[in-house]
């Protein structure tokens, strides 16, 4: 992973993209990825979370065109595709069948009048965790929306996004990832509260410690995995319980006597245990991420973790592997598997003067287990979702 800057980026694409289209671009959507410190499968359940964004980014750019032609240059799988109005719905390929997706749900919505030269390119690893995907989905929703509607506001570009993982994608996740691309500030902390879409922001008293990825290189296809069975999980949960109890419940309004009520299925049991206790920490790591308490936070950053992987079920062997690893090195205060699951990273708080030790240390002993090579950097908070038009 590079630490090419944002800056960088866009001047390099802006000369490609006048390589292909001949012409420079009108709008310029920059859209970050993110990490998420804690809360996590809490979003689709109306619950809360602390995801900031990081300094990796998906960068649309697009330039009018007067026929109802669309040419998409993708940067990173270096290929062009060209397609009319007619032919939204046909992809071939994951990728195509984002951006089309995109497209088709914008347009069917707004009745674009005509189409575009695009291009797409970035910098976010693709399927670990660090929301390429939805930072993908917020770039081109937002560059359409500034280049061909008069009014929308960014909880608009939340609405399309979702609506092309659920209806389109099939994805039935909630708004976590765009959220933080779309609302982050740099060198703030994000706390996002699903159940009524607001958001407040708080500062780090955190000192000499620095936030590391680890990439198990496990990649997942949140489309192809247990994530939707985990949310279906969830609402039979909960509607096991309205049925005993004979009334309607909420997500948030659970209590630990409304989960006891369904003891008896383990599988649902574990699922709503999760979920509260997630939220738990939640709102306990606002109050020690302020405070600066890094052992504190270390150990709800575990106890996450201890969570997802034994009662969430949404880890795996060599996830679970870097967290004991990570365990018995003197400069890791805590860490545990960050984004929908079944493979991707850990995000760790390791102590800085440690910190090159640490990622060393942890590179070797992965490849002593599993005998290929993991990859391991910080990363840096960033501003949110950013739009140029005065090009």
């Amino acid at each position: 992973m590079d630490r090419i800057t944002k800056d960088k980026l866009v001047s390099d694409y802006k000369k490609i993209f006048f390589n292909k289209f001949k012409t420079y671009p009108d709008i310029i959507s920059i859209a970050p990825g993110r990490v998420n410190i804690i809360g996590e499968h809490t979003d689709y359940n109306f619950g809360l979370a602390i995801p900031t964004a990081i300094n990796k980014w998906i960068i649309t750019m697009i330039s009018d065109r007067n026929d109802n032609q669309f040419n998409i240059h993708s940067v990173n799988y270096d290929k062009m595709i060209s397609f009319s109005f007619n032919d939204l719905t046909k992809s071939d390929e994951l990728w195509e069948k984002y951006i089309k997706s995109t497209i088709y749900i914008v347009n069917k919505k707004y009745k674009l009048n005509n189409g575009f030269d695009m291009l797409i390119g970035g910098n976010i690893p693709i399927g670990f965790g660090m929301s390429s995907s939805a930072a993908l989905e917020v770039s081109i929703v937002s560059a359409i929306l500034d280049k061909y509607c008069d009014k929308y506001d960014q909880y608009e570009i939340l609405k399309i996004c979702n609506v092309v993982e659920k209806e389109i994608l099939g994805i039935q996740s909630g708004i976590l990832d765009q959220y933080a691309s779309i609302f982050s500030k740099n060198k703030k902390f994000l706390l996002i509260d699903f159940n009524s879409n607001t958001h407040e922001y708080f500062d780090s008293n955190i000192k000499n410690c620095s936030w590391v990825l680890v990439n198990s290189m496990i990649s997942r296809d949140l489309v192809s995995s247990d994530y939707n069975i985990r949310v279906l999980e969830c609402n039979e949960g909960l509607d096991l319980i309205n049925k005993l109890k004979n009334e309607k419940t909420s997500f948030n309004k659970l209590s630990l006597d409304d989960i006891e009520l369904v003891k008896k299925n383990k599988k649902l049991y574990c699922r709503l245990l999760h979920f509260y206790y997630e939220n738990k920490r939640v709102r306990s790591m606002k109050k020690e991420i302020s405070n600066g308490n890094k052992y504190n936070v270390g150990q709800l950053l575990l106890e996450s973790h201890f969570s997802l992987s034994k009662r969430y079920e949404v880890s795996c062997r060599e996830i679970d592997t870097i967290i004991s690893m990570s365990k018995k090195h003197p400069g890791f205060y805590g860490g545990r598997i960050m984004g929908g699951g079944f493979g991707g990273c850990t995000i760790n708080l390791v102590e800085n003067n440690l910190k090159k030790d640490f990622i060393s240390y942890i590179k070797n002993e992965f490849y002593k287990k599993f005998e290929y090579n993991i990859k391991v950097e910080e990363v840096f908070f960033s501003e949110g979702l950013d739009v140029l038009t005065d090009l």
